[in-house]
């Protein structure tokens, strides 16, 4: 009876234990099935950037219910800089990277479409090996080619950068004066960075005109393969080159400071219809996932840009206008200007002695008080 006994509770306690293995099970998929909360972070600023309107298109493209909040700076952002993302109430750049907040828009959207494929969902995951192959050269591309356009057209560039500081497009939405001086301490770090690349406007320009080119064939073999109402750039799905691409391609087409690069675009008629139809596919997912019912963009009209660009009529031509060179001084000027200098210097030591030899400004370096301390004792 005793064994007995003892085989019932071993056989109780080992179902308790079953039951409560199945419980946690059950409690674990059902947190697992639960969709994460995510939270979006941009700038308010009328004009959003390249890299805001990449982060934003990207987690669209995944067909994620989500919330955009606007911030006025990127203080107040949780990570300290925009966009940034929050997955559950975690910020990318917390755990991966230590605390350290991005420097810079790029290091940003950087650190947030990262966390978001990491720890959300990863658009590619699904991409064959030569799917995945051509989304790497195309990200590449426009983290490359399409983004040093952008950036020499809009802070480097003599008309460009008065075009788009005039417009407050660099400005960050700043209030005057502290737009202006944020327009001109980024335009001096990128021209430094440009200059120590060689890149110059040809050049950039060029960039450009060669990732249009490349764009425009994938587009065409996509249409042809899976038509104009369900193409991508690489097959029938969005992936995270069409993110990137869209974010460039976007602000070549829409933004003040880039008419030269509208007038190399208008060559490439598959780009610009790439641009409307992803905007108007981007006001449907704002409405299914985002809760909003935004309003579709302008139709970009390429009909209504500029002439290309022609080397040997460059008093006609309306696309870049290099930067003039300064004169060189000769050797008399360089004298003249020694001396002008010099006789500034004595001029300003002549006014500081006088000053001091004549009484006017007398320096107290507090000997008088410690000798009446020494005669009161």
């Amino acid at each position: 009876a005793t064994s007995d006994d003892n085989l019932g509770r071993r056989h109780d306690d080992r179902r308790r234990d079953d039951t409560t293995t199945d419980t946690v099970t059950v409690d674990l998929a059902r947190m697992s099935a639960e969709p994460p909360s995510i939270v979006v972070y941009t700038s308010r600023h009328a004009r959003a950037s390249i890299e805001d309107v990449h982060l934003e298109t990207l987690v669209l493209l995944a067909r994620r219910a989500h919330v955009v909040e606007r911030c006025t700076s990127a203080r107040s952002s949780p990570s300290g800089a925009l966009p940034c993302v929050e997955i559950n109430g975690d910020v990318d750049g917390d755990g991966a990277f230590d605390g350290i907040a991005p420097v810079g828009e790029k290091e940003a959207c950087y650190r947030a479409t990262t966390g978001f494929a990491a720890r959300c969902v990863d658009i590619d995951g699904d991409a064959s090996a030569d799917e995945k192959c051509a989304i790497s050269m195309l990200n590449a591309m426009c983290a490359g080619n399409l983004s040093v356009a952008s950036e020499y057209f809009t802070f480097v560039d003599d008309e460009g950068y008065g075009v788009a500081k005039k417009e407050d497009v660099i400005g960050g939405g700043a209030p005057w004066p502290m737009n202006r001086w944020m327009a001109y301490a980024k335009s001096r770090d990128v021209s430094r960075a440009m200059r120590a690349n060689g890149i110059d406007a040809e050049r950039a320009c060029a960039k450009a005109v060669e990732a249009y080119s490349c764009l425009n064939n994938k587009l065409i073999n996509s249409m042809a393969k899976h038509g104009e109402d369900n193409y991508w750039l690489c097959g029938d799905k969005p992936r995270s080159c069409d993110a990137a691409a869209f974010a460039q391609l976007n602000y070549h087409a829409r933004s003040p400071a880039c008419e030269t690069l509208r007038t190399e675009m208008k060559r490439f008629p598959k780009v610009v219809k790439y641009i409307n139809d992803v905007s108007e596919r981007l006001v449907a997912l704002e409405e299914k996932y985002r809760g909003q019912s935004g309003e579709a963009p302008p139709t970009v009209d390429a009909s209504a840009w500029g002439d290309r660009y022609d080397a040997h009529h460059a008093e006609r031509r309306r696309g870049w206008k290099p930067r003039a060179k300064k004169k060189e001084m000769s050797e008399k000027d360089k004298d003249m200007r020694r001396k002008a200098w010099c006789s500034v210097g004595l001029a300003l030591g002549s006014v500081f002695s006088y000053l001091i030899l004549g009484g006017v400004v007398q320096l107290d370096f507090g000997e008088d008080e410690d000798e009446d301390d020494q005669v009161d004792e």
